[in-house]
């Protein structure tokens, strides 16, 4: 079997073949191993390492740092390699649409990867090319605004070259570019520039090469991937069919080594950083946070098995006690991480993204309300969305889309911020009693305190007097759980959307025989089609299956429900399909046989009202976007005979003015008679014309797209059947709105006649509620109001005599307690009684009456109990309540629970 440590010693002990280019020997460079990791590297000098942060510490930092800021960086690094023969391409979103497997794009290769059959290949849009992406990785959370160079949100510049030798380029050239790059513009000596060896490989060793790492002063600037091979299952390998130049230039990291600036927070957010200083008035002692990064940046937080000595050997080193380490560097590194977090934040919802407690939303989250607790607890005078707007206008020269979008990105934060209020309190009430417990607090249960109650590490550390000892790895640890989740609904198969077929999981799985053929789709050939003969290919009698050369039945797939019809007379009540094989499930299969002649015939009224659901599904998902905004997408949807319903990603329930806004501009489109046409489109091709609003039920994973066009208004991937024109929906009346998980919501309509029955019922009911308040349908709002006002009334007053009741009872339940005081002893009188309420709050009434001068428990005939104690008795309520057989809690005089 490959792995990873065996390939790096092949391609060492072959380092001819694997790393050596002519451009070494030109330039001086010669083979050295390092004497600390063993690794092999090339350099024109004598090395006593391989260059790596690992064995060295920085050193590139200027005694008067350069000012170059991020946009105007870029336009030197994007002129060299327009120079250079690359075509710019525009940033992929930050969102990976393309990939099922991806919430986030994670590095630039991730733009031209789409999956097929579970294998990658590429889809790219130019040969060679640059992209300036942008990408979220969150295991590092923990050391954001600590180190000095972790990021949560970074650029990394891919350089991309394909199919070599046909197109493109390799090693040689590719490491000619970055020589050229890196002496010429970034101005690292050549005596100073150390090539390392390495290797990179997918998990599964479906794609690895070799590696070229470019190290100057000890920081790592660039990674040139050679992917070049795949495993065989021999345990070797062999040539890719496609090779690829994989080059991430991390961009933060080279504007950071050109300005010298102690930490890259500095050079990369230089405006707004200056910005949180000058509104928190805090003074900055730069020598101590120069010799402070010069520390701090060989330190990596999640690695480190004791922060809190870790912390305390800084401190010593930097001449300071911890107290003192906290008042004066921790403020800093607070604004370091709001500074990252808010341009991640500013990317990711300004692409559409939200946050929730669910998959990458859960760490969009994470990252915000983060943020949120620094600004609280170190009282900085700023909002969120002021940095944001600040990383906006320094970012518009290369990314105008981010200023564009502040709007729609504050609506978001705005609600995002009244989430986190309403639970703060709660959550630091939570916090000291688990400070107050004094047990251990490990990684599971912080995430546990996390995940149910918003309880931060930094909260716990907040609510305790003294150090606590805080898990390093929470974080890692709470992101590996959230980020590579995909948020994909069940009911949509995004197969279906990709490949132009219907669905490819059957929900009924039965065996069926090796070889048996692809059934031939006629719906899609002619969509008017209602029956056909087939011919029986395969009868699985215990399953009641029947499949045939040829169907004009659609599978249930892509959200979409089976068409139901009959074979031969014999109904026809579900179809699946398995793999390219479309099954009908038949009531009786007793009498099909193979190579029998059969007639399908379908129902036609049911396959005509799913068609219309279908067709007003895309018109729905488009027309919430217009009125909702960017980041309205599709998370699931499904579409029958009855009632169809979108899910829409959403951060709040709409109010009824605004569905009531997108009902009336879907109705309009549909009312235009807009063409709906159908295209077998190259997945390139369409992406390019389209974007990935394509992708709405899911990734692409064939070649060949099928795409359903409204004109001028929506275009979706997708293997769904729908009308010729938007008019022959009909009417579409949305018949309801819910909130189905955090930031989704779900629109339920009805298209045609059903629209129409379905208005015609309400009416029906609204006639038959105005017969039964003898007014007229513009006079029934004031009459409920004047009825329900009245029921109220009444409610009061009958509560009120319950209540003078109950005090009528209480006072007869103490005058027999007293009366039939316990003989002998000391023992109190006390009232242990069933009482004749159902209703909690009556029974804590009268105990609450009772205990003003006798003890008592009280309970309900179902099972409701109270216990109630006298200001001076010796008892404790709460123990009377478990004497008593009852669960619950309280205090020492009042305590309430349920018996089973």
């Amino acid at each position: 079997m490959l792995s990873k440590k065996s390939l790096q010693q092949q391609f060492a002990s072959e380092y001819k073949k694997f790393y050596e280019i002519p451009l070494f020997a030109e330039q001086g460079f010669a083979r050295q191993v390092c004497k600390l990791c063993g690794k092999g590297f090339w350099s024109t000098t004598e090395q006593p390492d391989c260059g790596d942060s690992a064995h060295r510490p920085y050193a590139f930092f200027r005694a008067k740092p350069r000012t170059e800021t991020y946009s105007s960086f870029w336009k030197k690094f994007e002129d060299f390699w327009k120079k250079n023969g690359h075509t710019i391409v525009p940033r992929y979103p930050v969102l990976s649409r393309w990939r099922d497997d991806l919430p986030f794009t994670i590095a630039s290769i991730v733009d031209f990867q789409r999956l097929e059959q579970g294998k990658v290949v590429f889809e790219y849009p130019a040969n060679p090319l640059l992209v300036p992406q942008m990408c979220l990785r969150f295991p590092d959370i923990a050391n954001i605004g600590v180190t000095g160079r972790h990021f949560s949100c970074f650029m990394m510049a891919g350089q991309h070259a394909f199919n070599a030798p046909k197109e493109g380029y390799w090693k040689e050239e590719c490491l000619r570019y970055n020589f050229d790059f890196l002496t010429n513009v970034l101005g690292v000596p050549k005596a100073d520039l150390i090539y390392g060896e390495d290797l990179w490989n997918m998990p599964d060793f479906s794609a690895f090469g070799p590696s070229m790492e470019s190290f100057a002063h000890g920081l790592e600037l660039v990674n040139s991937v050679f992917m070049q091979y795949r495993a065989t299952p021999t345990g070797g390998f062999e040539e890719l069919d496609t090779k690829v130049i994989d080059v991430g230039w991390g961009f933060e990291r080279l504007l950071w080594y050109y300005n010298g600036t102690p930490t890259a927070y500095d050079s990369v957010f230089a405006k707004p950083l200056a910005f949180l200083k000058r509104q928190a008035g805090l003074h900055v002692d730069q020598d101590l946070m120069d010799r402070y990064a010069k520390i701090s940046s060989g330190l990596d937080v999640e690695s480190v098995v004791n922060l809190k000595q870790e912390k305390q050997k800084i401190a010593q080193s930097l001449g300071l006690s911890m107290a003192e380490l906290e008042k004066t560097i921790a403020p800093m590194q607070a604004m370091y991480a709001i500074a990252d977090h808010a341009r991640s934040l500013l990317f990711a919802l300004s692409d559409g993204a939200l946050p929730s407690n669910a998959a990458g939303g859960y760490n969009l989250r994470v990252l915000l309300r983060r943020s949120l607790g620094f600004l609280k607890e170190y009282h900085f005078n700023v909002e969120l969305e002021q940095v944001m707007q600040l990383h906006a206008e320094d970012l518009k020269p290369i990314f105008p889309e981010l200023y564009e979008n502040l709007e729609s990105v504050f609506d978001v934060l705005a609600v995002e911020k009244r989430k986190y209020g309403t639970s703060l309190e709660k959550a630091t009430g939570l916090a000291r009693q688990v400070v107050a417990e004094q047990k251990p607090i490990t990684t599971q249960k912080l995430m546990t305190l996390y995940e149910s109650h918003g309880i931060t590490p930094e909260l716990l550390e907040k609510a305790s007097a003294k150090p606590l000892e805080i898990p390093t790895d929470f974080y890692q640890k709470l992101t590996e759980r959230h980020v590579m989740e995909k948020s994909n609904s069940t009911e949509d198969d995004p197969d279906s959307s990709a490949l132009g077929t219907a669905g490819a999981g059957a929900k009924k799985k039965v065996t069926l025989p090796d070889g048996l053929a692809a059934t031939k789709l006629l719906y899609y050939d002619d969509a008017q089609l209602r029956q056909t003969h087939a011919t029986i290919l395969h009868v699985d009698h215990t399953h009641n299956v029947v499949v045939t050369n040829q169907t004009v039945f659609y599978p249930e797939g892509g959200g979409q429900a089976a068409d139901h019809g009959t074979m031969d007379g014999t109904e026809v009540p579900d179809v699946q399909k398995q793999g390219s094989v479309v099954l009908h499930f038949v009531k009786d299969a007793t009498h099909f046989k193979a190579g029998q002649k059969v007639h399908l015939q379908l129902n036609w009224d049911r396959r005509e009202s799913i068609s219309r659901h279908h067709t007003a599904t895309h018109i729905m998902i488009a027309t919430a976007r217009q009125v909702l905004g960017g980041h309205a997408w599709q998370h699931g949807s499904h579409k029958d005979e009855d009632e169809a319903h979108v899910d829409i990603t959403h951060y709040e329930k709409p109010d009824s003015a605004t569905i009531a806004e997108i009902e009336i501009a879907a109705n309009k489109i549909i009312q235009e008679a807009r063409n709906v046409t159908v295209q077998q489109m190259d997945r390139g091709v369409a992406e390019q014309k389209y974007g990935f609003r394509l992708y709405q039920g899911g990734g692409a994973i064939g070649k060949t797209i099928r795409v359903v066009i409204i004109d001028d208004y929506d275009a979706e991937a997708c293997g769904g059947i729908h009308r010729t024109k938007t008019n022959q929906i009909g009417l579409l009346k949305i018949t309801g709105v819910e909130q189905i998980q955090d930031s989704v919501i779900r629109l339920r309509y009805k298209a045609g006649p059903k629209a129409l029955e379905h208005v015609q019922k309400q009416e029906q009911l609204l006639a038959d509620a105005c017969a039964a308040l003898s007014v007229s349908p513009d006079q029934l709002t004031g009459a409920v109001h004047r009825l329900f006002e009245e029921w109220k009334a009444a409610k009061k007053d009958a509560e009120k005599a319950q209540e003078v009741l109950a005090e009528s009872y209480a006072h007869k339940l103490v005058q027999d307690a007293l009366l039939h005081k316990p003989h002998g002893g000391n023992l109190p009188p006390q009232v242990n009684k069933e009482v004749p309420y159902t209703n909690m709050k009556l029974l804590e009434l009268v105990a609450t009456l009772v205990s003003q001068q006798v003890d008592c428990v009280l309970w309900t005939p179902d099972g409701l109990y109270v216990a109630a104690t006298t200001e001076a008795s010796l008892q404790d309520a709460k123990q009377l309540l478990q004497a008593a057989g009852a669960k619950g809690g309280g205090t020492k005089r009042f305590a309430r629970g349920k018996k089973s």
